[in-house]
C-alpha cells in the first residue's frame, strides 16, 4: 500500500526559479519505490503529454523531449506495433497513415489527449488537464492579438461549439481579447511581458506553478499533492533549463502545440 503521507511529508519546497533539492530522476525513482503500479500510472498520464509531442519530434526527425515516458527507441517500437498506446493514439494512426497528414493534423492527437485523459481522470488529475488545455487555448487569444493573426485559422481544429473555443472566437474582430473570469489573472502576466519572450515564458511558469500550487491546497497527504508536486517539479526544472536563445521558441511550441 502506497504512503501518501510519508512521501508528501518529506518532499522539499518548490519554488521557481530556484534550482530544486530534488530532480524529476531522482523524484521518479522515489515515487517508484512508495506507490503502488495503480498510483504510479497516474504519474505517467502527466509525462503522456510529452510522449504525444515527441510523436510530432519523431515525424519531423527532431530531438526528443526527456520528460515522455518513453525513449526513441520505446517511442519507435510503440508507434510500430501500438502496443500500450492509449486507442485515440491508435485511431489517430489509423487514420492518418502518412507523415505528412499525421503532422498536419497533429493538433486534433493533442485535443483527443486532453479530452480524453480528463475524461478518464479524476480529482487533481482531472482539473490539472483542463486547466492545461484551457489556458494554451486563452493564450492563443492573446497571441493571435498581438500578432495580427487570424484567430479562426489558429483555432482550425478546435471544436467551435465548446464554450471556451466559441468565447474567443467571439471576439475574433475587437481589438483586444478579453478572457473568461476564471483566466482574467493571465491578462496582465500576457501584457507586462508580451514584448519580452523569455520573461513572458517564465512568468507563465511562476502563473502555473501557483495555479497548481492552489488545486492541491486543501489536500496535502494524498497521491493529489504528489501528482501536484511532479507538476510543479516539471515547472521549476524548466525554468531551470531557460535561456534567451530558447525562451521565444519555447513559449512559441507550448501554445501551438495543440492549435497550428
Amino acid at each position: 500500500m502506497a504512503n501518501h503521507y510519508y512521501l508528501t511529508s518529506s518532499l522539499p519546497a518548490l519554488e521557481v526559479g530556484v534550482s530544486p533539492e530534488i530532480s524529476l530522476r531522482d523524484f521518479d525513482v522515489l515515487l517508484r519505490e512508495n506507490l503502488t503500479d495503480a498510483d504510479f500510472a497516474r504519474i505517467s498520464i502527466l509525462r503522456r503529454y510529452y510522449d504525444i509531442q515527441n510523436m510530432r519530434a519523431l515525424w519531423r526527425e527532431v530531438e526528443l523531449d526527456s520528460l515522455g515516458n518513453l525513449d526513441e527507441q520505446e517511442l519507435e517500437e510503440a508507434l510500430l506495433t501500438r502496443a500500450g498506446l492509449p486507442d485515440y493514439v491508435c485511431s489517430y494512426l489509423d487514420k492518418y497513415d502518412d507523415v505528412e497528414a499525421r503532422l498536419r493534423y497533429f493538433p486534433t492527437l493533442v485535443q483527443a489527449f486532453f479530452r480524453e485523459e480528463q475524461e478518464a481522470a479524476t480529482g487533481f488529475l482531472h482539473d490539472y488537464l483542463g486547466f492545461e488545455r484551457d489556458w494554451r487555448l486563452v493564450f492563443v487569444g492573446f497571441r493571435a492579438k498581438q500578432l495580427g493573426r487570424d484567430v479562426t485559422a489558429e483555432l482550425q481544429f478546435e471544436d467551435p461549439s465548446d464554450d471556451l473555443v466559441a468565447q474567443i472566437l467571439a471576439q475574433r474582430d475587437v481589438a483586444h481579447y478579453e478572457p473568461p473570469y476564471r483566466y482574467e489573472d493571465l491578462k496582465p502576466v500576457f501584457e507586462r511581458h508580451a514584448a519580452d519572450p523569455l520573461g513572458l515564458h517564465q512568468a507563465l511558469c511562476q502563473w502555473r506553478f501557483d495555479k497548481i500550487q492552489e488545486m492541491y491546497l486543501g489536500d496535502l497527504f494524498s497521491l493529489d499533492r504528489v501528482l501536484g508536486y511532479y507538476a510543479q517539479l516539471i515547472i521549476v526544472e524548466r525554468w531551470q533549463e531557460l535561456d534567451r536563445q530558447r525562451g521565444a521558441s519555447l513559449l512559441e511550441d507550448m501554445v501551438k502545440a495543440g492549435s497550428e
